[in-house]
């Protein structure tokens, strides 16, 4: 019974939530653990060139300085090893302990609550293992071997390979472990119905310092070499456990020494807290279950009440107002679209705080980072809401829209501009002169509605109702034109702007152009639909026999 337990909660952690379990997106714990190697695979063949004795020698450097240098690359290694098991133990937050699902057939059974705890804590470490040897398994071996290339002995080789292989697996478990100690503290002393209310907000943090701390990766490689020695080394636990890797190698100054010793007490703090609280809060969590409710099941149900009353009141066509509050709660309650909708908020307030750190960290003043923030917000917001739409809600529950379905698109794309309009002109206001901020204002907001027309060209179906293609997505390609469209949107944008000074004639000249573009691109979405109105509930070919699957 231990092993089948095991084996469900580990079946568990690698479910995927985008679409319903009929659905057709399943990506195989094989392919996910790949791709999360490939970085460790790359980066060493890559910086091969940096290490290779002949290069150096065609460059005419007599003297190499080989551990130095690979101060700046071993902080890349260790930031990889925090930020991405953390990433998988963040994505699987609700899953660390038991759901209302595991109880409701658990508890009946004849089982022990220890062998249940004890089941699923061997599950949490597996996944957790399997992240940290995927990331990490790769550039041990072939790190060293770059490194070292002809110079070193078969001694320093191994001894290599295990200083790397301990001081990553290390942080990779502090992360893990400290998100565990997490949630475990806050069941402990918050209980079960305070933590769930601020459980979204915590893990919104989270998620955004890790994404921060990816996208901060370069520059604090390249400023490796003497960040170390310098208080904020205390702030970042890359540095950390890199003291923790020169004492390994037996390399180790002052410095690193210091930092050894804060992160093996960062690791034994995380590590005895994780196991303290995981137990306690295990079993405390798992008998309240009954005694809770669903999130949202009452508390909410006036407001929408008054939300229901005002969009009756608001709009003449009920079909559309009752669309749109299907909208609005699909947001709120699918936790699935609630926490894909938290990555993209999360990458936009880390790259704008990548882009503040770089400033503090290089003491640079760059006015095409205080340009860039706005639209790096609405980038990611019309960007967020318009691959939400592609995700399914319920599946077997869109046949109600199939029958009733409205005369055109519902897309209400023109209220998310508003949105994203109401919330970027403060920020401009509050980073830029008036004047600069008028201007500024009106160019962002351009810009914001002929990306939002851009992308619902083509857009024929009703939100959250319509089976997700994820077979047929190339996630490279789609990937590459997503980030030409960031860069168009962002760099290149405001390069333009910069060119334009404050000259109100060349900005006039900028509006009529934006405005022109968007007006075609809504002209060029009516001739779409007048030409094929049919609204699509199939990504693909629909079936030649299509059934309402009212008994699934």
């Amino acid at each position: 019974m231990y092993k089948i337990l095991y084996r469900h909660f580990l079946a568990q952690f690698f479910e995927n939530d985008l679409v319903a379990p009929q659905g057709e997106l399943r990506s195989g714990v094989t392919g996910i653990l790949g791709f999360v190697a490939m970085p460790g695979l790359i980066l060493p063949l890559w910086m091969m060139g940096k290490y290779s004795s002949l290069i150096a020698f065609i460059r005419m450097e007599r003297v190499v300085d080989r551990d130095a240098a690979t101060w700046s690359d071993k902080i890349i290694y260790l930031t990889l090893a925090l930020v991405i098991p953390a990433l998988a133990m963040l994505l699987k937050w609700d899953s660390i302990f038991p759901t209302r699902l595991d109880h409701a057939i658990l508890a009946p059974m004849p089982l022990r609550l220890s062998r249940i705890l004890l089941a699923k804590a061997a599950a949490l470490g597996s996944f957790v293992a399997l992240f940290a040897l995927a990331v990490n398994a790769g550039a041990t071996i072939l790190f060293p071997l770059v490194v070292l290339g002809d110079t070193g002995t078969l001694w320093d080789a191994i001894r290599y390979v295990g200083a790397h292989f301990l001081a990553t697996m290390a942080l990779s478990l502090c992360a893990c472990t400290f998100l565990i100690a997490l949630q475990g503290i806050g069941l402990t002393t918050l209980g079960l119905e305070r933590f769930r209310g601020v459980s979204a907000a915590i893990q919104f943090s989270i998620l955004t310092a890790l994404l921060t701390l990816f996208l901060l990766c370069p520059s604090l490689s390249n400023l490796a070499r003497k960040l170390h020695t310098l208080p904020q080394a205390e702030w970042l636990p890359p540095f950390w456990f890199l003291g923790l890797y020169e004492v390994l190698l037996g390399k180790a100054d002052a410095a690193y020494r210091a930092l050894a010793v804060t992160a093996l007490q960062a690791l034994a703090v995380c590590c005895f807290t994780a196991v303290a609280t995981y137990a306690l809060s295990y079993r405390r969590h798992f008998r309240r279950i009954p005694e809770t409710l669903e999130r949202g099941s009452s508390f909410a149900a006036p407001v929408w009440d008054r939300l229901e009353w005002l969009a009756g009141r608001l709009r003449k066509d009920r079909r559309r107002a009752g669309l749109l509050l299907f909208v609005l709660q699909t947001f709120l309650r699918s936790h699935t679209h609630r926490l894909l909708f938290g990555v993209f908020l999360a990458l936009a307030n880390a790259v704008i705080l990548n882009d503040v750190l770089t400033m503090v960290l290089t003491t640079s003043r760059e006015t095409d980072i205080v340009l860039s923030a706005p639209l790096i917000v609405s980038f990611f917001l019309l960007t967020g809401f318009r691959f939400l739409y592609e995700i399914p809600a319920d599946l077997p529950a869109h046949w109600l829209f199939r029958i009733a379905a409205p005369a055109r698109p519902v897309t209400f794309h023109v209220l998310m501009l508003a949105f994203v309009i109401l919330l970027t002109t403060p920020i401009n206001f509050l980073l830029l002169p008036v004047s600069d901020a008028i201007l500024h204002s009106g160019y962002c907001g351009l810009l914001a509605i002929v990306l939002g027309e851009a992308l619902f060209v083509g857009y024929q179906k009703i939100p959250f109702t319509c089976t997700f293609g994820a077979a047929k997505w190339n996630v490279t390609y789609s990937l590459f034109i997503w980030f030409l469209i960031f860069i168009f949107y962002t760099w290149v944008a405001i390069r333009v702007e910069l060119h334009l000074g404050a000259s109100p004639v060349a900005f006039a000249v900028v509006y009529t152009l934006l405005a022109l573009v968007a007006f075609w691109l809504h002209r060029y979405r009516n001739q779409l639909w007048a030409e094929d109105p049919e609204l699509r509930f199939y990504d693909g070919q629909a079936p030649t026999v299509q059934t309402l699957d009212l008994n699934g």
